[in-house]
């Protein structure tokens, strides 16, 4: 945020020296910075700014930054008088205070709905009420008119990163749960609201008084989202301390706003097959009579599609039954055909797949397998060779827009080619396990 590093940039304005580290033991530095403060101490720590002593200046500057608003009316009379140094210190520190966030906020964590199965979505549902008698900075967009602006998956993505850095989510063990974010890169709405979040973010001003209610669509269902995967009671916290480069005020805590505790019941969990660890999907290959099946399970929480177009170029999908002994490797494809036409893909083996559910990509006779091998070149005989099968699509979203005009809002192309493809369409190479010399029993 835009006050980080500010802090030691005013402490060394306020020593009236070079960057340095903060003042050793018995300075000031290990008096209490949050005590209550009354309009005379106030004042005379304004005065303290240009104190010959380094040690009642950086003291001083510690201290109002601890008070925060309170301060400003005498810091901005000094900022505005005629002592030069005072008045420069009076607003290198007002500079500071008005970059903090959460500056006499209250903040309320609620839950949509008390106890929801895995895969409910729930909101969540942030009260801010501004406490003090000063505006207040905070991180978020609150006025509803912009907040809806954007498209929903930006909205929800935007919303899920504004909270992100502030929240904890820990589930009935204690375990604290991480973010989890889709790909974002074939959508430009969404694209756009992570970048004004990596330049800057929103802020908002609170007025005296004033109280906004923000909520963040599909807390643990969206395209950002927090798993709520396994059953029980899981807490969330707002706990927000300004990153503060001065020891003192760090190890202080100073500006630090903790929210309520808010709990949501989890009271069915998520298919055992459902990746607790973020693995997206996993292929395995088994012995099924005469023959082998390669079989690919969906290991997230969203349902995704899987390409069971075989071929060797895009849109379709490269499968192979692959052969290996001793560095040796030969394969045999899915579809033998090298080259194929974007028309004679079909949409109904785009295949949609439920989390922790599994799709046969493939089987092939063993027989079929151990004749293609040996026409091939390879050595069946023994006991050391194995089998595995490697798959990867090569039909998304990134490869459509490569392809420009050919294909979106091309009349000519094949019509699922024609709009934008689904966003969760596994792309990423998988490879199975082994089998060593398989052979027909």
């Amino acid at each position: 945020m835009a006050y980080v590093g500010i802090i030691h940039f005013v402490l060394a304005m306020v020593a009236g020296m070079t960057l340095q580290a903060p003042a050793a033991a018995g300075t000031g530095g290990e008096k209490s910075l949050t005590a209550p403060a009354t309009d005379a101490d106030i004042a005379a720590l304004v005065s303290d700014l240009s104190d010959p002593s380094y040690e009642k200046r950086t003291y001083a500057t510690r201290r109002l930054c601890a008070i925060g608003m309170p301060a400003t009316e005498k810091l901005r009379a000094a900022a505005a008088g005629d002592d030069a140094e005072t008045a420069l210190r009076a607003k290198a520190v007002l500079s500071l205070l008005d970059n903090l966030m959460f500056s006499g906020v209250e903040v309320r964590l609620s839950f949509s709905k008390s106890k929801i199965a895995w895969d409910q979505p729930v909101d969540l549902n942030l009260t801010l009420t501004n406490r003090a008698k000063y505006p207040a900075r905070v991180p978020f967009e609150i006025d509803p008119a912009k907040r809806t602006a954007a498209g929903d998956d930006a909205q929800q993505v935007g919303s899920m990163l504004d909270v992100a850095d502030l929240v904890h989510v820990r589930g009935a063990d204690g375990r604290e749960i991480d973010l989890a974010v889709d790909d974002i890169s074939a959508d430009s709405q969404v694209v756009a609201a992570v970048q004004r979040r990596l330049n800057e973010g929103p802020v908002s001003t609170l007025d005296p008084g004033q109280q906004v209610k923000i909520t963040v669509a599909a807390f643990n269902r969206g395209w950002a989202r927090y798993l709520l995967l396994d059953t029980g009671v899981y807490t969330i916290t707002m706990d927000y301390t300004p990153e503060w480069e001065d020891d003192a005020l760090a190890t202080q805590r100073v500006g630090r706003v903790v929210s309520n505790p808010a709990t949501i019941t989890i009271s069915t969990g998520a298919p055992a097959t459902v990746s607790r660890s973020g693995a997206e999907a996993s292929l395995a290959i088994e012995r099924d009579g005469a023959f082998i099946a390669a079989r690919l399970t969906n290991r997230t929480d969203q349902a995704m599609l899987v390409n069971k177009n075989f071929g060797r170029l895009p849109p379709f999908a490269d499968g192979h039954w692959v052969y290996e002994l001793d560095g040796t490797r030969q394969e045999v494809p899915v579809i033998a055909k090298s080259a194929a036409s974007w028309h004679d893909f079909k949409a109904a083996l785009l295949v949609e797949v439920g989390p922790g559910q599994s799709v046969e990509l493939a089987r092939i006779d063993l027989n079929e397998l151990r004749r293609a091998l040996s026409d091939a070149g390879a050595e069946l005989d023994g006991r050391r060779w194995t089998v595995h099968f490697s798959y990867v699509n090569l039909c998304g979203r990134q490869w459509q827009v490569r392809q420009g005009s050919a294909l979106l809002g091309n009349s000519k192309a094949p019509a699922i080619f024609q709009v934008p493809l689904p966003r969760r369409i596994l792309s990423t190479g998988y490879t199975s396990n082994r089998l060593t010399a398989p052979t027909i029993d």
